[in-house]
């Protein structure tokens, strides 16, 4: 009988990385396939991920906050991994990075010319900024560096605002913002990998917020699961820049140079979403994270995000979301300010 392969995930430490997202990165996905079974059904363990901490050397030393790290392995390891991580990293928001080795950053272009996932979370996008990787791409990273991320690196798209950035060819780049981001992009990660059930035991073991109230549990999966279809790979490019526009279906139709059956068939089958469900999800989306890290009116935000009748934006969000936006924003708003 065929036995699956653990998916391998390195994370890349340094002295400057932060313990939390470390440590809790490392201990959520040794757990899928494994803490579930063990604690709560009985049935047979079986891991789904192998995480190993990767570093310059594998001599221990003290990240942030004086906490001992023990590399699993070192970056001078002829080793390909299925995903690489980069944490978040305790550095001032003043200035680049300078703490940097110029090798670890070799790596992690390695890990990327191999086929490997580079994800990052918080701050550790700043160390794919400085790389290369994300140029001319989407990525997040924490809100209180936007004047960094702007000044120093102009040429990367950056969605401050939102909580995980799917970009990338073949969507290989994953970024989240904020400081507890690595929550959600566990939760992607083994979503993407693993499966939803994976990802909702994973959720339910260890308090993870879920957000079962939306139609799947990541609405982000639209944008991150992989396909062929090229055709269909440009539609998703250009609607993530332009989901707000008016008739973006038709557009999206001339663009393809197909007729609109033959569109909407390849569009559904590359992504499982019909065309214009899937510009209902992107603005929806858009829209929890508006509610979520703004202070801007529930009708303000529905024009900005393509719906110019308040009645319809309520109704479609409601219908996506399980909630009303003032429901939404009363349960999961976290600042109240522009970012």
């Amino acid at each position: 009988m065929f036995e699956r392969r653990p998916i391998t995930v390195s994370i890349l430490a340094t002295p400057e990385s932060s313990p939390s997202t470390l440590f809790g990165l490392l201990d959520v996905l040794n757990s899928v396939g494994a803490a579930w079974e063990n604690y709560v059904t009985g049935q047979p363990i079986e891991p789904q991920f192998d995480v190993r901490i990767v570093a310059a050397t594998k001599k221990p030393f003290r990240c942030a906050s004086n906490v001992l790290v023990t590399p699993h392995c070192s970056i001078n390891e002829d080793t390909a991994f299925d995903i690489a991580l980069v944490g978040s990293l305790v550095v001032p928001n003043t200035q680049p990075l300078q703490i940097l080795n110029k090798r670890e950053l070799e790596w992690l272009l390695l890990q990327e010319n191999r086929g490997a996932l580079i994800a990052s979370t918080c701050t550790g996008t700043l160390m794919l900024a400085e790389s290369g990787l994300l140029n001319g791409w989407e990525a997040t990273s924490h809100w209180a560096y936007r004047d960094l991320t702007q000044a120093y690196y102009p040429d990367i798209r950056w969605r401050l605002q939102k909580k995980l950035c799917v970009s990338g060819h073949n969507n290989q780049l994953v970024t989240s913002g904020g400081a507890t981001s690595w929550q959600v992009l566990a939760l992607y990660l083994i979503t993407r990998f693993c499966g939803v059930e994976h990802a909702a035991h994973t959720a339910k073991f260890w308090l993870i917020p879920f957000q079962e109230e939306m139609q799947s549990p990541f609405a982000v999966m639209a944008q991150g699961i992989p396909h062929l279809d090229g055709v269909v790979n440009e539609s998703q490019k250009w609607i993530a820049e332009h989901y707000a526009s008016s008739n973006p279906i038709t557009t999206m139709v001339e663009r393809s140079g197909l007729s609109k059956a033959t569109f909407s068939r390849r569009f559904k089958r590359a992504t499982g979403y019909r065309p214009m469900d899937y510009v209902h999800t992107l603005r929806v989306e858009e829209a929890k994270e508006m509610l979520e890290m703004t202070s801007n009116a529930v009708d303000h935000i529905g024009r900005e995000v393509g719906y110019e009748d308040p009645a319809s934006f309520r109704r479609i969000f409601k219908r996506k979301v399980g909630l009303t936006p003032s429901t939404y924003r009363r349960r999961f708003a976290r600042f109240q300010r522009s970012v």
